[in-house]
């Protein structure tokens, strides 16, 4: 994830948020390498949309940058697409139970 995928992101989030009041959940397993460009297209669909965006199974390099910018606490973060599609939203500041 870099600054040429940060728009695409940003769109598929947004066209996510147009279906109705569904649960949007963001796999980020299989990303490789994470730059900021990521949080900003995850933060601000959290922000305006709450609960219904969950992110799971961060990856090493996500959940490294997440814990640079100190970020955790605003995101809804799963260990598990299992577990972001069946918990409630994570709590305040983190992962959520089941991630532990």
């Amino acid at each position: 994830m870099d600054l040429e995928s940060e728009e695409p992101l940003r769109l598929a989030l947004a066209g996510a948020a147009n279906v109705g009041d569904r649960t949007m959940v963001a796999d980020l397993s299989a990303v490789v390498c994470a730059h900021a460009a990521i949080i900003n297209a995850l933060l601000p669909a959290r922000l305006s949309l709450g609960s219904r965006v969950r992110i799971a199974a961060l990856s090493w390099p996500v959940l490294r940058l997440v814990q640079i910018l100190g970020v955790d606490h605003a995101l809804a973060l799963h260990a598990g697409l299992q577990e972001a599609l069946r918990d409630g939203p994570a709590p305040e500041g983190g992962v959520s139970s089941s991630a532990a």
